[in-house]
């Protein structure tokens, strides 16, 4: 018996679909409602040969999606251009592919935006970094990012000391605002070098986006519809130093600086009302680190005094900081860095297991992917809102929880499966629930049954970490149960072929789930 409070209380569509489908679902003898200690409990009494033999044979696919229920727009990662890949561009990257591989799974349509920043008063920096070093077209060539961030970082501290510097950056920004400046050939040149350089990085992952977008595609010159509407609402106020201002509750925004550049803030507004001109969004959800809780309270609160109709579908994914990112010998380093550092980690440990396969072993496409794995997973089994430090030692653990050791379960798996059955043999397999009995086999399918409910407790708090300590607990049970559960070694025929199906859906499930968190899962290591 199962209390499902509030979803009950206010009969949500979600509870009321759930319950027809139980009623229609065979595997249920009885359901019903009952009201226990002013709670209302929901009493679902299962034939159990049923269950498990619909749990057990029930498809499992990650590419095959239910009708659409939302249209959600994703934003997430959005670095800068010029600029490396840092740690919070990380968690941002890894925690909205999970946002956007739920929502999939679970029926919507989603849109994976990637929001590179190459406009600001940054790019002026920038620009103005290269002057000062004398910087040739062939040394940046050389290591564009590197190079263009030194660049940046030298004007930015030059320009601490001597005023006049910032001046000359917010000119050149100023001059490129109006579309009047020979530097925007340059400003060309240097998101083609970020793009290539993200492209790599974002393969590494395993993430893929349905656009990449720019902010500076929402520069003055495009975006003076937006401004027009404002002023005829009479909610664009200018002050006296020629800014141009927005009263959002008690709080005035500052949209257009006194020299008649943009802030960030109103490209932000001009991006979010083209999206929905685009998509027809329900949902546009910014996975962005805690720092910027002000930033999106404020576009909300502008689009609720614009009157947009999908201001209330505004979310802030919010999510902490990660302390101690760095190398070995104590580096703090980008994501490039520790990616590498992670596979060459990966690939000592291999060499040094006497349990890797021989035709694994310098394998770089594997050390690859368990380093990404291992990096992935530490983060997503954080709560997204968590701080946390970053620790080599439980990061590449195989005994405890990590990325390895669900890539390593899933090799278990697939290996004892491939020697015991080809797919069409399992899949002809009639299942049998009573000659599964035993307690080992019983948690298994306790586990199975849990997945569809943490997915969708995952989806509706955005916390990837339900999923990942749910796939730490599959991969407990099923590591006891193939100590306990043997196939090969099994004289009963029929009780060998159950554990072979209960063993290929604990396959099956932990690979969905795995995918769902953005890792590839390996199938040998």
């Amino acid at each position: 018996m199962q209390h499902f409070g509030e979803a009950l209380k206010h009969d949500s569509p979600r509870m009321q679909e759930f319950l027809n489908g139980l009623n229609n679902d065979e595997s249920c003898d009885e359901v019903t409602i009952q009201t226990k200690s002013g709670k209302r409990w929901l009493k679902c009494v299962l034939n159990k040969e049923r269950f498990i033999s619909q749990l057990l044979t029930k498809k499992y696919s990650f590419k095959e999606h239910p009708d659409v229920t939302q249209t959600i727009v994703v934003e997430f990662s959005s670095p800068n251009i010029a600029k490396p890949f840092h740690a919070g561009h990380l968690r941002s990257t890894i925690i909205g592919n999970f946002i956007s591989n739920i929502n999939e799974y679970l029926g919507n349509r989603v849109i994976r935006l990637n929001y590179l920043g190459d406009w600001g008063t940054q790019f002026g920096y920038l620009a103005l970094g290269v002057r000062l070093k004398d910087l040739s077209p062939e040394e940046i060539n050389k290591n564009p990012i590197k190079c263009l961030y030194d660049a940046y970082v030298h004007a930015y501290n030059v320009a601490r000391g001597d005023p006049k510097v910032h001046s000359v950056a917010m000119d050149i920004f100023s001059s490129m605002e109006h579309g009047t400046t020979e530097e925007m050939q340059h400003w060309q040149e240097y998101r083609a070098y970020t793009i290539k350089e993200l492209e790599d990085l974002y393969r590494r992952l395993g993430v893929q986006f349905s656009s990449y977008e720019w902010e500076s595609s929402y520069r003055m010159n495009k975006i003076t519809h937006v401004l027009s509407a404002m002023k005829q609402r009479g909610v664009l106020l200018e002050q006296p130093d020629r800014r141009h201002v927005i009263q959002v509750k008690n709080r005035t925004v500052p949209l257009v600086k006194s020299d008649g550049t943009g802030m960030y803030i109103l490209r932000d507004i001009a991006a979010l009302i083209d999206r929905h001109e685009r998509y027809s969004f329900e949902k546009c959800m910014y996975v962005v680190e805690n720092g910027q809780n002000e930033h999106f309270a404020a576009l909300r609160g502008i689009a609720h005094v614009l009157d947009l109709p999908y201001a209330q579908g505004i979310e802030h994914i919010k999510f902490g900081r990660i302390h101690g990112m760095s190398t070995r010998r104590g580096q703090v380093v980008f994501l490039r860095d520790i990616l590498h550092e992670a596979q060459q980690l990966v690939l000592e440990k291999q060499r040094a297991s006497p349990n890797t396969r021989t035709n694994v072993i310098d394998n770089p496409s594997v050390c690859e992917v368990l380093g990404s794995s291992a990096v992935i997973i530490n983060d997503l089994k954080q709560r997204r809102m968590k701080d946390y430090e970053f620790e080599w030692s439980k990061i590449l653990q195989m005994d405890g929880d990590s990325g390895i050791k669900l890539q390593y379960t899933h090799c278990r798996l697939v290996s004892l499966l491939r020697a015991q059955a080809s797919e069409e043999d399992v899949q002809s397999i009639e299942c049998a629930g009573q000659l599964l009995r035993e307690p080992e086999a019983s948690e298994i399918i306790c586990q199975l049954a849990n997945f569809e409910p943490v997915c969708y407790q995952a989806q509706e708090t955005s916390e990837a970490c339900i999923l990942v300590a749910y796939l730490f607990r599959l991969c407990k049970s099923t590591n006891l149960a193939l100590k306990v559960l043997p196939i090969k070694h099994e004289t009963d025929f029929h009780k060998r072929q159950q554990r072979i199906l209960l063993f290929s859906r604990a396959q099956k499930v932990l690979r969905a789930g795995m995918e769902l968190l953005g890792l590839t899962p390996l199938e040998e290591m």
